[in-house]
């Protein structure tokens, strides 16, 4: 054969046929590089989302919700009168707002709030406006919260259910609230004059209102004047930082009290009539200025006739009828 081929002339043709390549070994460690790479990612994720989000944190409780009803852990009872307590509440927020927090600063920004307080004994529930609220900026890092507190005065009444509840309730107890819900709208110089009429604890609307405004650099032109009443000088909430709000801002704010009763020494012992009511009200013009009226029933009954259960206003009656005042001028709490 070789013969024929050396005759031929030709070589002989290479062999084609091809075998298969072994696969290439990965270097030593390949396997363990891939793993830390992926931990090192996911570690990186979950640090992110503890920088920027509260997904790794524990629930936030006892959060202001306008919708449902949320218990509430009590701080602090503190006596202000032989019936009347301010009691002080533990309200959280998450590190960072969400919708729901949103929705509360929008309902707060837009005036007067207040909330529903529960009674969960009995499924009965009544309204109270806060005279403080507060929220720190310090985020609890374990928690991912931060912590702050909602204040309210409350009066003891012999036949007034939520009262006696909340003055029965003890230091660590949770009571349900609802809310905050707008009570009356309020904006920066809406009024050049709020001449405020209060009875008792009637001064929590009042007193938030005034705290808000003065301190409102956006506000600074709009007047404020007090007219307080109480059955006793020792009954008079909240005097002394009226008295240090008067001191501080009195271009702009002023106090009377009233009480019903002697001895007195910075009150005039008399009852908010006619002629208190025209004496304090002098000045008022329609269209600027607006008359804030809450209390006892029986004094709304005599200066701005009674409010009605629910909603809406009632008709302006009593004093402030004879003053010629209309419900445009008056704003029942």
């Amino acid at each position: 054969m070789l013969a024929r081929l050396v005759a031929s002339g030709s070589e002989p043709k290479p062999d084609t046929t091809t075998t298969e390549e072994k696969p290439k070994e990965r270097p030593p460690g390949t396997y363990m590089i891939w793993a830390m790479e992926a931990i090192g990612a996911t570690m990186a994720f979950l640090y992110y989302l503890h920088l920027h989000t509260d997904l790794l944190k524990p629930e936030v409780k006892e959060r202001l919700n306008p919708e449902r009803y949320t218990p509430f852990t009590l701080i602090e009872k503190e006596s202000l009168t032989p019936d009347t307590v301010r009691f002080r509440f533990r309200v959280n927020r998450p590190r960072f707002d969400d919708e729901l927090e949103k929705l509360v600063d929008n309902i707060i920004a837009q005036g007067a709030w207040a909330m529903d307080i529960k009674d969960h004994m009995v499924q009965t529930y009544r309204t109270y406006t806060p005279v403080g609220f507060f929220m720190s900026n310090v985020v609890d890092e374990e928690s991912g919260s931060r912590e702050g507190f909602l204040e309210f005065v409350v009066k003891r009444y012999p036949r007034g259910s939520l009262s006696r509840f909340l003055h029965d309730t003890r230091v660590g107890d949770q009571v349900e609230m609802r809310g905050p819900m707008l009570v009356w709208p309020y904006y920066a110089a809406k009024y050049r004059h709020l001449y405020m009429i209060a009875g008792g604890t009637g001064v929590a609307p009042m007193y938030q209102l005034i705290d808000r405004i003065l301190n409102d650099p956006e506000d600074s032109d709009t007047r404020i004047s007090l007219l307080y009443g109480s059955q006793t000088e020792p009954d008079i909430i909240y005097r002394g930082l009226l008295d240090k709000l008067a001191q501080t801002h009195g271009d702009r704010f002023s106090v009377s009290y009233l009480v019903d009763r002697g001895p007195a020494t910075v009150a005039q012992v008399a009852v908010p009539n006619m002629d208190t009511v025209r004496a304090f009200t002098r000045g008022f013009e329609r269209g600027k200025d607006v008359v804030l009226m809450c209390g006892p029933d029986a004094m709304l009954a005599a200066i701005s006739g009674a409010k009605p259960i629910g909603a809406g206003q009632g008709p302006v009656q009593g004093v402030l009828r004879e003053l010629g005042f209309t419900p445009a001028d008056v704003f029942k709490f």
